[in-house]
């Protein structure tokens, strides 16, 4: 089982509100508040089609067990570009924490066991909580073809109040597709 978590969300959106509505071509204060949600559900909505991160911030990815590949070629964190490790937890079945973050290292966004290290059993019931910190940086950081999918989607999601889009609009599809990551 692999369960993600926002530990630390991102301080600010890729995307400025002042922009939103310029996009949008709103010329008044009177939904600032809806199109900052949108703005906010459209960065999430984005960030988990394409496992990026667009804004810096903490998150937890849980596991039940280990990754066959940690001792080799490492497991790659579900969001990226990966910044740094914060800590590798495993809380056993009755909820006793230990650190076992110098076991790990992160090398190319992957978590990688560190040489001579092996990973920590995982007892029936344990989990292994690894928080890491993934995104560009700052809202200035964020390359502009993605701020450009977020402008998009908000106004898809704007255009389209009365409900949840099934699917992203195509032209955001494009902007992510560029971006997907070519395994070998």
């Amino acid at each position: 089982m692999t369960e993600l978590t926002v530990i630390s969300p991102p301080a600010e959106e890729p995307v400025s509100l002042a922009a939103a509505k310029a996009f949008l071509r709103v010329g008044h204060d009177g939904e600032d508040a809806l199109i900052s949600d949108l703005i906010a559900s459209g960065r999430a909505r984005i960030e988990q089609e394409s496992g990026i991160a667009l804004v810096q911030q903490t998150l937890r990815v849980t596991w039940t067990r280990w990754s066959s590949t940690l001792a080799g070629r490492g497991v790659r964190l579900p969001r990226r570009p990966v910044r740094a490790l914060v800590a590798v937890h495993i809380m056993e079945a009755d909820e006793t924490l230990t650190d076992q973050t110098e076991r790990f290292r992160l090398d190319c966004g992957r978590l990688m066991l560190r040489p001579w290290s092996q990973c920590p059993p995982l007892t029936p019931g344990a989990k292994a909580h690894i928080s890491f910190e993934a995104g560009y940086g700052t809202a200035e950081e964020v390359p502009d073809d993605l701020k450009e999918a977020c402008l998009r989607l908000t106004s898809a999601l704007y255009a389209n109040r009365s409900g949840a889009l099934a699917a992203l609009p195509d032209t955001v599809q494009t902007i992510l597709s560029a971006r997907r990551e070519v395994r070998l």
